[in-house]
């Protein structure tokens, strides 16, 4: 029998798009620059499934100065990814990074820890001011959710909850500043206390690349149905055959095929259309929801090796604003090369 060998590559359908950015994204960036003033550290959420692809370059720059604390949510669903974590604090520095789970409650405890520090060393008379923000999907919401049930448990009934969901678009206002930690004459308490704001997810007006989007539509951080299931499943597939084939071996061989895949899903599922054959979106659909429930291998999708990193933080400097821009670059680019190309083949002509 020849020995699998996975796909080197995948080919972005030209149908993926290259933006999400709705009216209320550009909006919210607004409102949180306007209320930037009056908070002293920041909490940035990022998928830990998709570390890169969730750092968003025009919310960095909206930021940029404040003290920070990036929290990879959802970090228990990458412990396959042994190194994941020791790559990500070398990026940050041990201090500016933190991985959570809102099922570990001891995540959050540490997290609070953390903030009693900061809140300690700032002394502000007005506590500490802190807000969360992120890309779309990436769990701003439970995060501050956790804070307040575990920061301030005495205080939790008298106030609402952050809304959550799976899904993008949840949180579409920039909150009120909620209690997470109490002053310190109270129990568990710090200098002044230590406030919250929530914030809407914030996307980028374009990505370079429909590679991106696909990996944030596999963690619902676009509109639904905006990428088909089909595209998605597959470029799954595609991953999950460079970090471990044998994490769906109930459903099939090593294969470089998302149809036997997904056949053989809908036949023990009992996903059959008229006539019985199998319905493979229907199949699409819920290994798409096996993935993320962590069903099938708990990996971080987005390659860390060095060279990816420096491509990644390429973009986060220089990132386009708009298809139009993106193809003025590549023009600009192109007519660079090409220059340099007559250029050097006249000094080779020079030569002779």
């Amino acid at each position: 029998m020849a020995q699998f060998v996975p796909r080197s590559s995948f080919r972005i359908p030209s149908c993926v798009p290259k933006s999400y950015y709705p009216g209320l994204h550009a909006n919210s960036i607004e409102k949180i620059k306007a209320v930037l003033g009056n908070v002293a550290l920041v909490l940035e959420c990022r998928d830990m499934r998709i570390p890169l692809s969730t750092q968003n370059p025009y919310l960095e720059k909206a930021i940029i100065g404040r003290q920070r604390i990036v929290v990879y949510t959802r970090a228990d669903y990458c412990t396959d990814s042994a190194y994941a974590k020791d790559t990500l604090r070398r990026i940050h520095g041990r201090n500016n990074v933190f991985f959570w789970d809102k099922l570990k409650p001891g995540t959050t405890v540490k997290l609070l820890a953390r903030l009693r520090e900061v809140a300690k060393e700032q002394d502000s008379l007005t506590g500490l001011q802190t807000m969360v923000v992120g890309m779309p999907n990436v769990g701003k919401s439970s995060l501050v959710n956790q804070l307040r049930e575990q920061g301030t448990p005495s205080l939790l009934m008298k106030g609402f909850k952050s809304r959550t969901g799976d899904m993008a678009g949840v949180t579409r206002h920039v909150g009120s500043s909620v209690r997470v930690i109490l002053s310190a004459p109270e129990k568990r308490g710090v200098a002044h206390g230590v406030f919250c704001r929530d914030t809407p997810g914030v996307f980028q007006p374009y990505t370079e690349d429909g590679e991106t989007m696909i990996k944030l539509a596999l963690i619902n951080g676009i509109k639904t149905n905006l990428i088909s299931n089909m595209i998605l499943a597959d470029y799954l597939l595609y991953r999950l055959n460079q970090l471990d084939p044998a994490v769906y071996a109930h459903y099939s061989q090593p294969t470089n095929s998302i149809d036997e895949i997904l056949t053989t899903l809908a036949k023990q599922r009992g996903m059959l259309e008229e006539g019985g054959l199998p319905d493979l979106r229907a199949a699409a659909e819920k290994f798409l929801s096996l993935w993320r429930e962590g069903a099938l291998g708990r990996y971080v999708l987005d390659p860390l090796e060095e060279e990816d990193i420096r491509e990644h933080e390429r973009k986060m400097a220089q990132p386009a604003v708009s298809l139009s821009q993106a193809r003025k670059t590549d023009s600009g680019a192109n007519w660079s090369k090409n220059t340099a190309n007559s250029f050097a083949d006249m000094k080779q002509n020079w030569r002779y």
